[in-house]
């Protein structure tokens, strides 16, 4: 019975490392893996070879350890399979993958010290004489303290699930190594003072010789140290859903303008409308009268004027979508103050999009193109041009929202990296609030994603100067 006690000792460490970590980085850091069961099974069964393989080469017949160091073999390999399928089964750029797998084992290594510490801890304040006892016990500490790692694990994940579902940036996990090594030596320069007070020094912490105040002063280091890391999880979730009801409220905001701007619009020109048919028989009599004395001139321009009073009762967008509408009818006043053309064509159809991700979608895209179309280095260009056009377009498998403007110059695209996603749109642009810029793309990209559409941009050369394309497509086999 001993000798199976040991063996599962010994053992469940390596079983529960490579899911464990596996684990810590799909669920933890949110670097999503993309065939998810694929990976966790081979992480499962990666831990059954190794743990079994290890324990042949390290014990001999009697369950007695004779070769430590392959324990810390495995733990090595079992890195290197980790950053195999992340190769494998993950989008995300190489350096990313590299930084990431390496922090992790550091982090890790870190844990190492940490919960084994409190687990020893644990056992030798209860000072049990009986060896097959004490063999028992610590096998059920080790049982305890793993089920406690995974539980703080599943903590952060539940946190960050809620508020933060996005890959943990370089710079914040460098932190969190950073928190981690000042923690670990603070805990070890502690324990390493506790045995010097009993006259000896050892680079394996030794807990059997400390007094019960020592022991558990060691402990709630530890725990302080795990606590700190849950906080700062919680602390970076929070800010995200902080910075998440603002973007949505100032979305609500935006929408309630545009629905107001709409509506007034559409009860200013039903009231036009309503005037101009009460008129009609007076226009008539005069035209009629015009006719009669062939004046065809002062008949042209009357006609002229009353085209121009009709569209003027045009609320500008008929695209079966009315927050759609409110939002095009907004952002064409707003280019015509600026003295732009914002024309629309095509309707839509086969998705349904909510009125936030609509807002999210239209209008940065128009205030985007908007923007660049009233540069003044464009201001001496022919106004038929200076027109910004947004179309609705569905094909068999798709749907398109696209718009395009003229712009000052060749923008430069890039396809990068920022807060560890991967693929964002980097533009270089004259746009003085930068910051806020680059955020609407990421709206755009973020709302399209919801759909399972792509967001895509171009910027092509033109007889007059430079047009910026944007476009988001949606498969309808989602909507």
């Amino acid at each position: 019975m001993t000798y199976a006690y040991r063996t599962i000792l010994f053992m469940l460490p390596i079983l529960v490392s490579a899911p464990l970590t596996v684990y810590f980085i799909d669920g933890v850091l949110k670097y999503k893996f993309q065939n998810r069961k694929i990976v966790y099974l081979s992480a499962f069964l990666f831990s059954i070879t190794a743990a079994v393989i290890t324990w042949i080469i390290s014990s001999d017949g009697n369950g007695n350890i004779v070769r430590a160091y392959a324990y810390d073999t495995t733990e090595t390999v079992k890195m290197v399979f980790v950053l195999l399928l992340m190769l494998l089964n993950m989008k995300c750029k190489l350096w990313k993958k590299l930084v990431v797998c390496l922090l992790t084992d550091i982090l890790f290594s870190v844990f190492a010290t940490f919960f084994p510490s409190l687990r020893d801890i644990l056992f030798f304040s209860l000072e049990i004489m009986d060896r097959n006892a004490r063999i028992i016990v610590f096998l059920l500490l080790e049982v305890l303290i793993l089920l406690f790692e995974f539980s703080i694990f599943v903590l952060i994940d539940h946190i960050r699930k809620r508020y933060d579902d996005t890959p943990l940036p370089i710079h914040f996990l460098l932190g969190l190594v950073l928190l981690g090594i000042l923690s670990t030596l603070f805990f070890s320069l502690l324990a390493n003072n506790f045995e010097a007070d009993y006259g000896e020094y050892s680079d394996m912490m030794d807990f059997s010789r400390l007094n019960t105040f020592q022991k558990s002063e060691l402990a709630i280091t530890a725990l302080l140290g795990l606590v700190a890391v849950i906080v700062l999880f919680y602390v970076r979730a929070a800010r995200k859903e902080r910075d998440t009801l603002k973007e949505m409220n100032h979305i609500n905001e935006d929408l309630i303008s545009s629905q107001t701007k709409y509506y007034e619009a559409s009860v200013r020109a039903d009231t036009e409308i309503r005037s101009i048919r009460h008129d009609m028989n007076n226009h008539i009599q005069l035209l009629l009268l015009l006719l009669g004395n062939q004046e065809y001139d002062k008949m042209r321009d009357y006609l002229k004027n009353m085209s121009e009073d009709l569209r003027s009762t045009d609320i500008s967008a008929h695209t079966g979508d009315v927050i759609a509408d409110a939002i095009i009818s907004a952002k064409k006043k707003e280019a015509e103050e600026k003295g732009l053309i914002l024309s629309s064509s095509g309707v839509i159809s086969s998705i349904t999009i909510t009125p936030q991700d609509m807002c999210k979608m239209l209008g940065n895209l128009l205030d985007n193109a908007i923007e660049a179309a009233s540069d003044e280095k464009l201001l001496d260009l022919d106004p038929d041009l200076r027109r910004i056009h947004l179309e609705f377009r569905k094909t068999d498998k798709f749907f398109l929202i696209s718009v395009t403007n003229p712009c000052s110059g060749l923008v430069r695209i890039e396809e990068g990296e920022e807060d560890g996603t991967s693929g964002d749109i980097l533009i270089e642009t004259s746009k003085k609030d930068r910051k806020n810029h680059g955020f609407g793309l990421k709206n755009i990209r973020s709302a399209a994603a919801n759909y399972d559409g792509e967001f895509s941009v171009s910027c092509d050369e033109k007889p007059y100067g430079y047009e910026f394309r944007a476009e988001v497509l949606f498969p309808v086999s989602m909507s």
